[in-house]
């Protein structure tokens, strides 16, 4: 059984740059994706660069035609948990995770897709920018 849900802490919302980074670096932790193996990115040319990436794309979007709201979501946060009973490889979740989060925001969106491979139950952590989307 798949569960996906917005962790508790943040309701699933980033509100800085900071704190966009931080989410990232904890998404891509070498040590939860097999050293990055189980790490994807849609509209990123480096997923090591993600959280410049993201920012810039942001920037640009203020600059063009958008201007920073008080309180400015930066990103969301997902979480997509598989049951152990399910016997899913890592490979697989990490599929289904990517087709999951394409179908769910499209071709246009910035994010990383992680495979944590960590505990017993294999999860997907995804953080995304969407709302600054130069379009």
């Amino acid at each position: 059984m798949t569960v996906i849900y917005m962790p508790k802490q943040s309701n699933g919302t980033v509100h800085s740059s900071k704190d966009l980074n931080q989410l990232i670096d904890y998404v891509m932790n070498p040590e939860k994706t097999n050293d990055f193996e189980y790490v994807s990115g849609q509209n990123i040319l480096d997923i090591h660069s993600t959280c410049d990436e993201m920012l810039a794309t942001r920037t640009m979007a203020i600059a063009l035609k958008n201007k920073p709201r008080k309180n400015e979501i930066y990103g969301y946060h997902f979480v997509q948990s598989f049951s152990p009973d399910d016997h899913l490889t890592p490979e697989q979740v990490h599929e289904i995770g990517c087709k999951t989060m394409k179908e769910y925001l499209g071709n246009s969106a910035e994010f990383i897709i992680a495979t944590h491979t960590d505990k017993p139950h294999l999860h997907n952590v995804r953080p995304d920018r969407v709302l600054s989307q130069v379009v």
